[in-house]
């Protein structure tokens, strides 16, 4: 009977991890969250599509190797918006909300395959790169041209204090230059000096960032240690160890979210308050539970090529990065904040081209919106109502769950630790997105896996007129799918996917409705030859 059966409902919580068992009698994670994001509501939502932020293909279609959204205020105070983007051939480019990429490079020497740090100063961009090339600046209008004084050609600055601070030259690896409080182009007078941090311990000094006054100072990417600069003036500068043992990869992986520092190690992810709180702990962890992912899952060899930004528009943070076997940046890995204090955060991939990760602001609607480099000289815009990549080829989404032990108790309500059950039906409660197929694969045990297809429409469910099992409860903003399912097992696996690649999906959760089998046939399961009903 229909009001005796007993219903296992599975919702998206605690994202996706590869460490943890693979079977479960409660569903808290799940194996593979590709191509999705978390919504507010807790639900999961197909992540969305990509248009091209300049019309016409870069010459010599390079890979645009990073970018960053400049607002000046000028001489008048009047903003001017542009968008600046440096490519693998040594070129810089500025889009200034016309679609148009103009060529700023002028006389600038830029080594080809250099990636970018950039650090905005006194309405002035700098940009420097990881292979020393001369410091440039720009303040947007003209070209490109050589930052004036005698600073440093490292490979990265941070603004602190109203100073530049310069770190890792090739001549001095562990230490910071810090320029006048007054001039980004004086680094030779009274009110300039340097802190070296460690000195020829192994590492360099590979990125940074001012957090809470004071300056944070990441080494890598061999041992890894991190550092606090405190002080306000040359003559209060101090320096502190603040834990060892975490490397960071690259400068342009640390992203600031709300209270805190979050950056990716050669580890994983780390959240740099919680590291201050408990040192080299795995608390600070963000990624405790996807060690292989780090291990195996991407090309650790590209590390220093990870780009990191912090999406808030989605409440979430994402590192661009390469795939194991790849050989450019072509997987998102994310990690959402929302809900975090009741959920965590949750880990999830976004797979399409990503050399750079930056946000810029929409000159129409004024969102900040997320924007991809990719090696074919485009800049894109990021998960947009369509779901094609520009407006032509769809991608799938896929989620996975473990496999999940559906019965406790037999028929008679003995405990039984493994206890088989017949399924009857399963349902999945959602928005409706348009006229769209969910597809759920089950897998029972070690058996093939049935599909069943849950239409996304709005059309509700009429009374009288459906059969219970194939129709729609609710409709509007929300609506439950049903379908009959049949089948014995002692655990089931479910796998969610898009049934064509440019559909929508926005899903809550999943129901399972089954019924303990009596003990006489429990002992026969493996016999079992059922199917899946339509």
């Amino acid at each position: 009977m229909a009001d005796r059966f007993n219903t296992t409902l599975i919702s998206f919580k605690g994202g996706f991890a590869t460490d943890q068992a693979p079977q479960v009698r409660q569903q808290t994670f799940l194996t593979t969250a590709e191509n999705v994001n978390y919504e507010a509501s807790n639900s999961i939502r197909k992540f969305g599509g990509t248009a091209k932020v300049n019309s016409t293909v870069l010459s010599g279609t390079p890979t645009i190797t990073g970018s960053f959204d400049l607002w000046l205020a000028g001489a008048a105070g009047t903003f001017t918006h542009q968008h600046v983007v440096t490519t693998n051939d040594g070129k810089i480019y500025k889009e200034d909300e016309d679609g148009v990429m103009d060529d700023i490079t002028g006389a600038a020497v830029i080594t080809a395959n250099a990636v970018p740090v950039f650090c905005q100063a006194r309405d002035t961009l700098l940009i420097f790169t990881d292979k020393n090339d001369t410091p440039l600046k720009y303040t947007g209008t003209g070209n490109v041209a050589s930052l004036g004084g005698t600073p440093p050609a490292g490979r990265g600055a941070v603004f602190h204090h109203n100073r530049v601070w310069i770190f890792s030259a090739n001549a001095t690896p562990s230490r910071w230059t810090y320029g006048s409080s007054t001039s980004i182009e004086d680094y030779t007078g009274a009110d300039t000096g340097t802190v070296d941090v460690d000195i020829e311990d192994g590492d360099r000094i590979v990125g940074g960032a001012a957090y809470k006054n004071n300056l944070i100072t990441f080494k890598g990417p061999n041992k890894g240690s991190i550092h606090i600069i405190g002080g306000r003036t040359p003559a209060t500068f101090t320096r502190d160890v603040a834990t060892r043992g975490i490397a960071l990869q690259t400068h342009n992986s640390i992203i600031s979210v709300f209270d805190d520092l979050w950056f990716m190690s050669n580890r994983g992810c780390h959240s740099f308050a919680a590291t201050q709180k408990f040192g080299d702990y795995e608390g600070a962890d963000l990624t405790r539970s996807l060690k292989e992912y780090f291990r195996t899952g991407i090309n650790r060899s590209r590390l220093d090529k990870i780009w990191g930004v912090n999406y808030q528009h989605k409440g979430c943070v994402l590192w661009g990065l390469t795939p194991s076997g790849a050989s450019k940046n072509t997987q998102a890995f994310g990690i959402s904040f929302v809900n975090q204090e009741s959920e965590g955060a949750r880990p999830f991939v976004i797979n399409r081209e990503c050399s750079s990760i930056a946000v810029r602001t929409h000159p129409t609607t004024k969102i900040n919106e997320l924007v991809f480099g990719a090696s074919d000289g485009f800049l894109r815009r990021q998960d947009l109502q369509d779901r094609t990549i520009d407006g032509g080829a769809g991608y799938s989404f896929r989620v996975l769950t473990p496999s999940i032990v559906l019965g406790e108790v037999d028929s008679q309500g003995k405990p039984q630790g493994d206890q088989p059950v017949q399924l009857h039906r399963i349902w999945l409660r959602s928005r409706p997105t348009g006229e769209y197929n969910v597809t759920i694969n089950v897998y029972r045990d070690g058996y093939a896996p049935e599909a069943y297809t849950f239409g996304q429409g709005t059309q509700g469910f009429i009374l009288g007129t459906s059969v219970l099992g194939t129709g729609r409860l609710g409709g509007g903003t929300l609506q439950t799918v049903v379908r009959k399912c049949q089948g014995r097992a002692r655990s089931v696996r479910l796998e969610l996917t898009t049934t064509a690649n440019s559909f929508d999906a926005e899903l809550y959760e999943v129901g399972i409705d089954w019924t303990p089998i009596a003990p006489s046939l429990a002992a026969n399961i493996q016999e079992s030859s059922d199917t899946a009903g339509a």
